[in-house]
């Protein structure tokens, strides 16, 4: 069904119901805002497009439509009105037109009619503000008037190239472009005043006029021209790409072969590009003399002769590979890792210590091989030093699970360096199912507590949230951790309490409950490490009646942390509500440590009354740098910044001359400026 068509079921629907007549959609438009009901719109476009059927039809509907071009309708609704008349607007409505053409507001819609109403008069008030019209606005005059290819305009376009403003030069010398030889001389004159990519640019574009006519002389002296050192790069390598295509199919091939020994760089470049047209005779004669080539040249060649010739060039690669010149290193590895022959694995296990650009490519390359032909040589790696952690991060992005249990043995080494990398790559390898989730729980059991058991427990953590029901995350560990002898009680229960609470939901939050009371110290002690743990702000008040009411110091301090963090995650609560409770956080610390972490939550409430809030503590010597900090990150905003300048100014006045982070004190600096 065509859009015609559809619009007009629509509309068929909407009349028959009594809501929309021809005459309210109409009136409608005189009165339409963004953002209002958009079926009078479609109804009137509708009767614009059938108008078209008949010229009768079309001239009585332009008509209408120019009278609704007045003040009294609103500026969408004349923008609508300006749209319609590029379908049907003729000769009688180019004066209404030609009234709005130097609006600020309705300018570029009357402009825009005035260039797709094809007729002479629609030309006249375009030519007129040649003379008149600034700025962007004239640069869009003389793109409507190189749209419709008016000569006439020439002279004006040339005069134009000589002004001060820079975009209206360009856009003249753009529009000249189309002019054929009118345009040449002004252009070259031109070269010194203006931009010469605004001026070579039309100039390649007349040259390739020129061979498309067939005036291969002409269009050759010009690209000969653009190809000269003065020009930009961008517009010798369209003149030489433009003089190739002049060629035959024998010179152009000589031609290409000749270019890839040319000293300029650029030419060469542009040879490289051709070089998939030379016939495999021609590839050979190049072969024995690519010595001559500059790098990148020589790089390219190797690349595509590989592409053509396969492992054959596996020798020839090999030496490149210990070449002094690093791109050409670097090009051959490329090659090789595209061969993706199992006897270039050994080669590309020695580039992954070989710096970044090299590490890329032969990661790319091995990460392609089948796990069976690389996933031995890649295991064997693990047992090494030197390429252990890019052989986990290749093993990774396999999905080798083979690799799960030497990186297990990897992660209970006492030396981080060694553990870190493995705990990280079991992170993203391990999925959270019967297989690797128990392996992972005894890997953390058997850590001794404190920092590395704080990242086995989030490596566990980070697996589980890949099951996407979030309340189905603790119930397989609890699963599992049931299973084990004994049941979940005792020591083991202790050791997996803090756990739990990272992935809590309510059968967690009902195995903790009895527990905050309990008298053993070390259980009651996990219990709220765990709840102190929580994802979520679902124990809020529970945290927070421990941290005001706890007898122990500790557990007020873990409680009013965790609270606080909670407290600042994005929720549905009012703002000022956040706030406030943060606010009783505050004198709830008890030391300077809690206060600054107190403070420093603050960032996640984009509110005026935030950004006062941390103002009052610039004089507080403990947490001025803190408030500075706070206060930058808000005026980030530009939201929040900009409707609230009075309060804002001199907050980020002051925090500009105390900040002692050079860096808060610039980005201040900036936000106050409006940068």
């Amino acid at each position: 069904m065509t859009y015609d068509r559809i619009i007009s079921f629509l509309l068929l629907i909407l009349l028959s119901s009594g809501s929309l007549c021809a005459a309210e959609a109409w009136d409608a438009v005189k009165t339409y805002q963004y953002g209002d009901d958009v079926a009078p719109l479609l109804a009137v476009e509708a009767e614009v497009r059938r108008s078209t059927a008949s010229p009768e039809t079309k001239a009585r509907t332009a008509a209408r439509l120019a009278a609704l071009l007045n003040e009294d309708t609103s500026s969408p609704g004349r923008q609508f009105v300006c749209l319609q008349l590029r379908l049907v607007g003729g000769a009688a409505e180019v004066p209404k037109l030609a009234e709005w053409l130097n609006r600020t507001e309705d300018g570029e819609n009357a402009r825009m009619a005035l260039t797709d109403i094809r007729c002479e008069e629609s030309l006249v008030p375009l030519r007129k503000a040649l003379e008149t019209f600034e700025g962007r606005a004239l640069v869009g005059v003389i793109g409507s008037l190189a749209a419709r290819n008016d000569r006439p305009s020439i002279p004006a376009f040339v005069r134009l190239l000589g002004t001060d403003d820079q975009e209206v030069a360009a856009a003249a010398a753009s529009a000249l472009g189309g002019f054929g030889p009118e345009g040449i001389d002004a252009l070259r004159k031109a070269e010194d005043r203006i931009s010469r990519v605004a001026v070579g640019a039309p100039l390649v574009r007349i040259a390739s006029d020129f061979a498309v006519q067939g005036n291969k002389e002409d269009a050759g002296q010009l690209y000969e021209l653009l190809s000269g050192t003065t020009m930009p790069k961008g517009v010798r390598r369209a003149a030489w790409e433009g003089t190739l295509r002049l060629l035959d199919d024998a010179m152009r091939q000589q031609t290409i072969a000749t270019w890839l020994f040319d000293q300029d760089m650029e030419k060469s470049l542009v040879a490289v590009t051709h070089l998939p047209e030379l016939s495999a005779e021609q590839f050979d004669a190049l072969f024995e003399k690519r010595e001559g080539m500059n790098s990148t040249v020589k790089t390219a060649f190797l690349e595509i002769m590989t592409e053509r010739n396969g492992a054959a060039m596996l020798e020839v690669l090999l030496k490149s590979l210990k070449s002094d010149d690093p791109a050409e290193r670097l090009s051959a590895l490329r090659a090789i890792g595209k061969l993706g022959d199992p006897a270039t694995i050994p080669v590309l296990l020695d580039a992954l210590t070989q710096g970044p650009s090299m590490k890329n490519v032969a990661r790319d390359a091995l990460i392609r091989f089948s796990p069976n032909e690389v996933g031995p040589a890649l295991l064997e790696e693990l047992r090494k030093t030197e390429r252990r952690n890019q052989a986990i991060e290749i093993l990774v992005a396999m999905k080798n699970y083979d690799a799960i249990d030497p990186m297990l043995e990897l992660a209970q080494n006492e030396n981080e360096n060694i553990s870190d990398p493995a705990i990280e790559g079991l992170a993203r390898l391990c999925d959270p199912d019967e297989h690797d989730l128990p392996r992972l729980l005894r890997l953390y059991l058997a850590s001794r507590p404190g920092k590395h058991r704080e990242k086995v427990e989030r490596t566990i953590v980070l697996v589980c949230e890949k099951v996407p029901e979030a309340d189905q995350r603790a119930g397989k560990l609890i699963a599992i951790l049931e299973k084990r002898d004994g049941g979940l009680s005792g020591q083991l229960l202790i050791d997996a309490l803090p756990l739990l609470g990272k992935v809590g939901n309510r059968r967690v939050a009902d195995i903790l409950k009895p527990l905050l009371d309990e008298k053993d110290p070390a259980l009651q002690q996990a219990a709220i490490r765990a709840l102190c743990n929580w994802p979520d702000a679902e124990p809020l008040d529970v945290l927070w009646n421990i941290a005001a009411t706890s007898d122990s110091k500790q557990y007020r301090q873990w409680a009013l942390r965790a609270y606080i963090r909670v407290l600042t995650l994005k929720s549905e609560r009012p703002e000022n509500e956040t706030l406030a409770l943060l606010q009783k956080a505050m004198k709830a610390a008890e030391n300077d440590e809690d206060k600054k972490f107190c403070l420093s939550r603050a960032v996640a409430i984009r509110t005026v009354a935030s950004v006062e809030w941390a103002a009052d503590f610039l004089d507080d010597p403990t947490l001025a740098q803190t408030a500075c900090s706070v206060i930058a990150d808000l005026a980030h905003h530009r939201f929040l910044r900009e409707p609230n300048k009075e309060t804002f100014d001199p907050i980020l006045i002051k925090v500009e001359k105390i900040a002692e982070n050079k860096e808060i004190a610039e980005r201040v600096r900036k936000s106050r400026l409006g940068m």
